[in-house]
């Protein structure tokens, strides 16, 4: 349903509209359980490493055929079967699919950050976020545990501004105050995942380091 969206405001992309009105409209009671996981991949994501990588290619194989195939083809029953067998591949394949999705997500943050910020599309914008792509990939493969940790605090930051995104949409003010922050400068949504993130990956690196050492 979110794919089917068609309100932009500001500068925030389509796709971010999308998610802000399912999360909406997704009510407060999924928010709780969202922050919870997230909270549990932030903490304990370097164990739950395969869950991620399974649930991540999942999504993106879901959210791809929400958005491209066509109304009339059933893109439900499309995005469930895509979801099942790319999430069964990135399972038999996992120690190269980590290095993959660091690399999707090297070329997502890359993108979102040419197209909302500096307005950069088309050719070179692709030319950029391919080269963003191969480097997070080669990053991924000669850092790969670093990798692991940052990608499960990512997806475990998302989960949790979603969540408290759910929860916040019961107070009309203060979503309407997200909302619009969020429309007048693209900065504000990577800032919120970025700080959690960021300590989150902090945290867990300290941990592997205290169970390595005794």
């Amino acid at each position: 349903v979110g794919s089917r969206f068609r309100i932009r405001s500001g500068n925030l992309p389509l796709s971010l509209h999308d998610v802000l009105y399912m999360i909406r409209d997704a009510g407060s009671l999924s928010g709780l359980p969202m922050m919870v996981a997230g909270v549990g991949l932030m903490i304990f994501g370097w164990r739950l490493w395969r869950f991620c990588v399974v649930l991540s290619y999942g999504l993106i194989a879901v959210g791809a055929c929400l958005n491209w195939v066509p109304p009339d083809l059933s893109p439900t029953y499309y995005a469930i079967a895509a979801g099942i067998l790319v999430g069964a591949i990135s399972y038999l394949l996992a120690s190269y699919a980590i290095s993959v999705l660091g690399g999707l997500v090297g070329f997502g943050c890359v993108w979102y950050f040419m197209a909302s910020i500096l307005h950069l599309q088309g050719p070179m914008g692709w030319i950029i976020s391919g080269v963003a792509f191969c480097a997070a990939t080669a990053m991924s493969v000669l850092y790969r545990n670093h990798m692991v940790i940052f990608v499960t605090s990512f997806l475990g930051a998302v989960l949790f501004m979603a969540g408290l995104t759910a929860v916040l949409a019961v107070a009309p003010s203060m979503y309407g105050t997200f909302r619009s922050m969020a429309s007048t400068s693209a900065i504000v949504i990577p800032f919120m995942v970025l700080v959690p993130t960021v300590m989150s990956f902090f945290y867990q690196v300290s941990e592997v380091h205290r169970l390595r050492a005794e």
